[in-house]
């Protein structure tokens, strides 16, 4: 055979890894680029064979017509055309319902992202924008500041302060006096005029930081974004109002007229021991700094609002719900930006994601006990054949994929691998590309037919045609997902290296400041490196949660007082004998640590409490027995060797007992391959699994059954945060080790805590990442032919861990008051609930699949209670604004002829006091606008009494309008300056 090598015969470069292959480009171009795309891809590659037929290609436009482009008068074609783009906008189209966003066009580089992987509820993704949004915090403050000085300035000025001491505070015209005069000290007295010149600015900016994070937002989340800054600013405005007039309100309606009656009773001497004015300026800086304060939480109450009432519309999930209510088609599992889990690609993805994870975790252990594997030679295990390669690290593969198993016809897939550091606990990541090649080019074969014969079908995959990731231990993460692993990370070390410096700040505060040696240790410890506000929040949870804790352990031993009370008497079991919490759900979704409070409610109120792990598939013993019967019963404490969490060697109490079970028989139908059964026997094992929960009834038993559930955003946040701690406990070792070399060989020092906080991570848990669909719904299905109303499932919801936990032990404390009524003898007229019936619906997975998830009772009173907060709030905002008033400041309009005729010097006035000739001359509509809001305002200040200081028509009659006031001042004893009558609210 003889090899045909070309060169470009225009001088361009011969193409690298960043060949398009799925180019998208204008119908007037595409003659153009696709010679130039040949001559390219000729030069390139060499081939074994050559065609001479003409090349007549369909090119399908995006509005599904045919565009029919004849290219007569090209050259010979060669197979080097397979290449070319057949498709515009790379194929991309909606599959499953969800429109899938990706980050990048077909035609970039392979090699890098398009974009940075960030987080799907990432705000302030942009510098700019999180300085900007500092900026304008920094000028609210600094707003409230200048308020305060013009109070001061105000409070202290020569002619309002003789006035206000003379006024008798007995008259109740003086309380209205003095609330004017603290809403003028409250509006910053003199530099209100320049805050109410600088307040479109101040609006601009909180609009333009608006809509800058609606902007920034991920395409599917704009909406709800947008809704949520708008109804922040509207909250803010509210509270704002709310805040002005609560303060005018609980000044004139309760502190003014209780001062007055102490006045009139002679219970304060006036003025020698007190004076209103001290009130007066007390009430102005709360005036001033309560709508400052209210406007953070009317932004929140905004927020919240619509949160919770676009989680409750779109019947996402609740912190703790029943099974029968769990939506498995909600954003929370199936979001609408990601790729189905179904497509095609994703498939692929993952098979080449658990070949570079061997890759990736090769050569590890104690001196490389695992050999070392390399890239091309993992890949070529599952299929896939390297056809290039190039700088950094990258290189492409080939991948021949069948859609169904029967299907003769394979479909031709690329490959882009390429390592992105840096390094997370030593092991690199991968950023990974596929995408189909929509021509049937197989390069590895001869090409006996030319590609104008070619046949254009329709698509013959599910998804899109192209697909990015990252690969990490065998687990591919879409970009959002990786974000959280990544950014957690990363946060965990930046704490974890704070708090090293820290170190000796600590030590002088603490005794006990050595190295942490074991999670617990490890997790305080981290605490000190954490930001002050971050660190001050989970201070405030962890103490609200401890209160939790031991409400419900002290309620636990009042049950307990109360049935020693009536022991002898053939009362009922109040507290139960024995406590058995299952924790069942996803790996890394936070059963330990959510579920660990319910067993610590249960430790401090006596319970001896045991734990038992059934991670692991069952013996062969225990397979020759019942099913149900390898899992233990807190009821026979002789035979359950209990391991007890209590220290203050108190063993008075060994009736209750209480015992954990990490995983159970659901785990088996998940990981024990129970699931393969057939529905006879999946059935006959859920009948046991309900005849055991109501035997647990009958021995008074408590059986609590918590299924975790989470979203993929928060295991990948929990994946990251166990790598860092694993990495730490690799550096930790390291410090107790030289530690240890220094104390000699009596030293004491353990490290199994360490060794376990590093056996915390396996590969499994990234093999169940990649599983996620599935074990969540074999998880949903078993809790769901095993539920009951006597004892039903309680689904944790953990993507808030706080909320969860607030819920869980709200939960818990049904499940014993329920406990505690179940009609055992607690009232004559209480009857016995029905016992639980004992037979299953046996529903499948995809029967669970096809029904709708309808929203619960819960879901739509929320939802509909937040719509009516959300609405009250645009309610007040919309009647409380005056939309007729400019936007900004229209300026003063002077007639510039008028004043030249009057030949005027710039420097001419008519006195000390007293207006220039050039204020005739001011244009008479805006003289007119400025006589007519004045009139209003002091209108409305004096109760419906125009001031006459302030009412020119043009015509000669100020001078009657100051005798009208100065005849009303006769009448009134406390005269009043003029500027403390001008509120201008």
């Amino acid at each position: 055979m003889t090899k045909l090598i070309l060169e470009s015969d225009d001088g361009d470069d011969p193409p690298g890894e960043s060949t398009p292959l799925l180019l998208s480009t204008a119908a007037d171009d595409k003659r153009q680029q696709f010679q130039s795309f040949r001559r390219k891809s000729v030069a390139k590659l060499s081939i074994s064979q050559a065609s001479q037929k003409k090349l007549i290609t369909s090119l399908r436009d995006v509005d599904g017509g045919a565009n029919y482009l004849q290219l007569d008068v090209l050259p010979a074609a060669h197979p080097a055309e397979g290449l070319a783009p057949l498709f515009p906008n790379g194929g991309i189209r909606e599959f499953d319902g969800r429109e899938y966003v990706p980050y990048r066009d077909a035609s970039l580089v392979k090699s890098v992202p398009a974009f940075p992987p960030y987080r799907r509820k990432a705000r302030h993704r942009s510098f700019y924008l999180w300085w900007l949004n500092e900026f304008r915090h920094w000028w609210k403050s600094s707003r409230l500041v200048v308020r305060l000085a013009g109070l001061y300035v105000y409070a202290y000025d020569p002619l309002v302060a003789p006035s206000i001491l003379v006024l008798n505070p007995v008259k109740r015209k003086t309380m209205k006096k003095l609330l004017k005069f603290s809403k003028h000290l409250g509006q910053g007295g003199p530099i209100r005029e320049f805050i109410k010149t600088v307040k479109p600015y101040t609006r601009t900016l909180r609009i333009f930081v608006g809509a800058w994070r609606w902007f920034e937002a991920a395409p599917c989340r704009r909406g709800e974004v947008g809704v949520e800054e708008f109804m922040a600013f509207v909250g803010n405005r509210v509270s704002r109002m709310f805040a002005r007039s609560a303060t005018d309100g609980l000044a004139f309606d309760l502190i003014f007229p209780f001062q007055r009656y102490l006045f009139r009773q002679d219970l304060l001497d006036y003025p020698q021991e007190f004076h209103p004015i001290s009130i007066c300026i007390c009430i102005g800086v709360v005036r001033a700094v309560s709508p400052f304060a209210a406007s953070f939480q009317g932004s929140r109450l905004g927020r919240v609002l619509t949160r919770n009432f676009f989680s409750t519309a779109k019947n996402r999930w609740l912190p703790t719900q029943r099974i029968e209510d769990l939506n498995l088609m909600s954003d929370d599992c199936q979001e609408k930006d990601e790729v189905n889990q179904t497509a095609d690609l994703v498939v692929i993805a993952r098979v080449a994601a658990k070949a570079l994870g061997e890759v990736q975790t090769s050569g590890e252990g104690e001196d490389g006990e695992k050999p070392v594997v390399r890239q091309h030679e993992a890949l070529l295990k599952e299929g896939f054949k390297q056809v290039g390669a190039g700088s950094g690290g990258y290189a492409v593969y080939q991948y021949n994929f069948r859609a169904h198993k029967l299907s003769p016809i394979s479909t031709s897939t690329l490959l882009h691998v390429t390592p992105y550091g840096p390094s997370i606990t030593d092991v690199m990541p991968y950023y990974l590309v596929l995408e189909f090649e929509t021509s049937c080019d197989i390069r590895d074969k001869k090409w006996s037919n030319s590609l104008a014969n070619l046949e254009l079908r329709p698509h013959k995959w599910e998804g899109p045609q192209v697909l990015e990731g990252y690969c990490y231990q065998g687990a591919f993460f879409s970009p959002h997902h990786f974000a959280e692993l990544k950014e957690m990370y990363d946060n965990q070390l930046l704490a974890y290296e704070a708090a090293c410096k820290k170190l000796p700040i600590v030590a002088k505060t603490y005794r006990q400041s050595g190295v942490p040696n074991d999670l617990p240790s490890l997790k305080k410890f981290l605490e000190a490196g954490k930001r002050n506000r971050k660190h001050k929040q989970n201070v405030r949870e962890y103490n609200e949660l401890q209160k939790v804790v031991t409400s419900v352990a002290k309620e636990i031993l009042g049950l307990m007082k109360r049935e020693k009370k009536k022991q002898g008497t053939g009362g009922q079991c109040y507290a139960p004998k024995g406590v058995i919490l299952y924790f069942e759900g996803l790996d890394c979704s936070g059963k330990s640590s959510t579920g660990g409070l319910v067993q610590a409610a249960l430790e401090q109120a006596g319970y001896q409490v045991g734990y038992r792990q059934y991670n692991r598939p069952p013996t062969a013993e225990q397979r020759a027995r019942p099913w149900i019967d390898r899992f233990d019963v807190p009821g026979a404490s002789s035979i359950i060797d209990l391991t007890s969490n209590t220290t203050d060697g108190n063993e008075e109490d060994t009736e209750h007992i209480g015992l954990v079970w990490d995983r159970g028989p659901a785990g088996d139908f998940v990981y024990g391959g129970l699931n393969e059964l057939s529905p006879v026997e999946k059935k006959k094992r859920y009948e046991e699994f309900i005849a055991f929960d109501q035997q647990c009834r009958e021995k008074d038993v408590l059986f609590l059954k918590l299924l975790f559930v989470t979203n993929r955003d928060s295991i990948a946040k929990t994946l990251g945060k166990r790598l860092a701690q694993k990495k730490m406990a690799k550096d930790l070792t390291t410090w107790l080790q030289a530690c240890s070399s220094r104390s000699g060989e009596g030293s004491d020092i353990s490290f199994e805590g360490l060794e376990a906080i590093s056996a915390h991570i396996d590969p499994t848990d990234f093999i169940a990442f990649n599983n996620y669909e599935r074990n969540l719904r074999i998880f949903s299905n078993f809790a769901l032919n095993t539920d009951s109303t006597i004892n039903p499932w309680v689904v944790v919801n953990t993507g808030d861990r706080y909320a969860a936990r607030k819920a869980l032990m709200r939960a818990f404390r049904s499940h014993l008051h329920d406990f505690e009524s179940r009609g055992k003898g607690f009232s004559p007229c209480s009857a016995s609930k029905p016992l639980a019936p004992t037979h299953t619906r046996g529903i499948e997975i995809n029967d669970m699949m096809k029904k709708k998830f309808l929203r619960s009772w819960r879901h739509s009173l929320l939802a509909w209670l937040t719509l009516m907060g959300l609405l009250l709030l645009a309610y007040i905002y919309a009647e409380n604004t005056k939309w007729n008033d400019s936007w900004f400041k229209i300026p003063t309009k002077y007639n510039i002829s008028a004043l030249l005729e009057e030949g005027m010097d710039d420097d001419m006035t008519l006195g000390p006091g007293k207006p220039s000739a050039a204020a005739d001359v001011v244009d008479t509509t805006t003289v007119k606008k400025s006589k007519t809001s004045k009139k209003k305002t002091e209108l409305a200040d004096d109760g419906g009494e125009p001031v006459a200081d302030d009412i020119d028509d043009g015509d000669g009659t100020q001078e009657a309008a100051k005798t009208a006031k100065a005849s009303k001042e006769d009448k009134e004893e406390e005269p009043l300056p003029d500027e403390i009558l001008e509120t201008g609210e």
